[in-house]
């Protein structure tokens, strides 16, 4: 996957260097002389190459996965294979499990009877309502992945995160294939028959993913808040409106989801992923007197790994706004 992805960065670097509306790089300072610039940008290309290079000797991995650069609008609504609780890792992994259509009301029961904790219900889209939850299993990471969100589209389907999938991204080399096997089994127990989406990449890559060089990781955090108080401030009137949960965690932190404005949200129909809006919404931690989010350029395009460059380009203002729309409750 990351094959296609280097050569289209780079095309798109020399075509585009570093095009300010991906803010894939800080602009270089006007105080460095043209000929710094073009040197500077020179050795990034030829580590691209190299990059390159490495990746056109690696044997390609056989499999039915759907290669991100690839279309596939078409076949959005494809199941794939039938969930089997697996210890040995996969070679690729699917970042959803689907399955049939429930109300939304019967979902929630089914969830706190089957070891959940309902944390939130958002109508992030017309018809399409997430259903955030929680147990002691993910609670135990303190992390990103102490909660998951599951998707109820109305009168078609249901989707729900893949706590393997994300667990490999967050969690790095904290994680071991097969630790979430209770919250997949209570999941099955909700939902039925669960089948992989066609939102697919290589289990191997997920801990140092990144959409292509030179874009965020895992470990590029933004900090969205400072102070000693944070926690007080969510709890305030006019902060309300932003949040739509929050988890105190085992080692101290504090998980919070927060909404977005229906605009925002509304990206994803730019780029036909409104039936994965289940990646809403979007979580921050707060620790150390900081509140701290995963940066959107990564979050986006892990959760949505058939995403393009073409897509990446038609939602280039949405990172931005999605910093803006968190840093409101905090102000």
């Amino acid at each position: 996957m990351k094959l296609n992805r280097f050569i289209l960065a780079i095309v798109f670097m020399i075509g585009v260097i570093f095009a300010s509306e991906l803010n894939i790089e800080e602009s270089i300072s006007e105080k460095v002389s043209l000929q710094d610039e073009n040197k500077h940008l020179k050795e990034k290309i030829k580590k691209l190459e190299v990059q390159l290079q490495r990746f056109t000797q690696v044997k390609p991995v056989v499999s039915s996965a759907v290669l991100p650069l690839q279309s596939a609008r078409e076949k959005k609504t494809v199941r794939g294979a039938k969930f089997v609780l697996s210890t040995t890792a996969p070679k690729i992994l699917t970042a959803y499990y689907v399955a049939d259509y429930q109300t939304v009301d019967k979902v929630k029961k089914k969830l706190e009877t089957n070891g959940f904790l309902l944390l939130s219900v958002n109508e992030i889209l017309p018809h399409k309502t997430v259903l955030t939850f929680t147990n002691a299993e993910l609670q135990k990471t303190n992390s990103f992945l102490s909660a998951l969100h599951l998707l109820v589209n109305d009168n078609s389907e249901i989707r729900v995160q893949n706590p393997s999938y994300f667990g490999a991204a967050f969690l790095q080399d904290k994680y071991k294939y097969g630790q979430f096997k209770e919250t997949l089994l209570n999941l099955k127990t909700v939902l039925g028959e669960m089948y992989e989406s066609e939102d697919k990449f290589e289990f191997d890559e997920l801990a140092d993913y990144n959409f292509m060089f030179g874009m965020p990781d895992k470990n590029d955090m933004i900090t969205v808040a400072k102070g000693n108080s944070l926690l007080s401030r969510l709890r305030e009137e006019n902060a309300t409106q932003y949040i739509a949960y929050s988890l105190q965690l085992s080692n101290g932190t504090t998980l919070v989801g927060h909404k977005l404005q229906h605009k925002t949200y509304a990206y994803l129909k730019t780029i036909k992923e409104e039936h994965n809006v289940q990646l809403f919404p979007y979580e921050v931690i707060i620790r150390e007197n900081k509140a701290v989010m995963l940066h959107p350029k990564y979050y986006l395009a892990l959760s949505l790994p058939l995403l393009s460059m073409t897509d990446f380009m038609k939602i280039a203002s949405a990172p931005a706004e999605i910093v803006k729309d968190i840093e409101k409750a905090y102000k």
